[in-house]
Parts: structure tokens; sequence; C-alpha cells
């Protein structure tokens, strides 16, 4: 399963929905307790722990002979999903 690219797509798709969560919970915040709870722990996630991934991704993209620009924009939106497959030899540039 982990050597799936389908598998990887959907783990993909999951990342752009947490952008979109997280977007619209910044633009209109949320009124229900939980989903406050929900975002505040996504949002801190995401605001530390992409910048950690990018210095991991750099690597990674540049062992695998891809651009630091399409490195930084697919490790922004899709986050380990995106580079740990590409180190996982399952996404080849």
């Amino acid at each position: 399963m982990i050597k799936s690219k389908g598998f990887w797509y959907i783990m993909m798709a999951g990342a752009v929905c947490g952008w979109i969560f997280t977007v619209t919970g910044l633009v209109k915040p949320f009124k229900n307790e939980t989903l406050k709870k929900i975002w505040k722990s996504v949002a801190l996630t995401w605001l530390f722990g992409h910048p950690l991934e990018l210095i991991v991704a750099r690597g990674i993209g540049a062992a695998a002979g891809i651009s630091p620009k399409s490195t930084l924009i697919k490790t922004v939106v899709y986050g380990f999903t995106w580079w740990l497959p590409v180190k996982l030899g399952v996404f080849k540039n």
C-alpha cells in the first residue's frame, strides 16, 4: 500500500482538504468549540511542521532531480504526502 501511487494521491487530496479547512477557519472562525480545537491543532501543527519539512524535502527533491522551486511549492501544498513517496521512489521526476 505504501508503494501505491493511488494511496499517496488520496493522502495528497487529504492535505489539500486540510489547507481548505485551515484557511476557512482563518477567514471565518468556527463557532463550534470542537471545530475550533481541531482547527487550532491543525494550524499549529502546520505552522511548525512545514518549515521543518522544507528542510527535509529540499535534500530529497535535489536527490530526485526536482527543482528547488517545485520542491518548495509541492512541500507547502502537500507536505510529507509529497516528499515521502518521492523518497520511497513511488513518484519519480
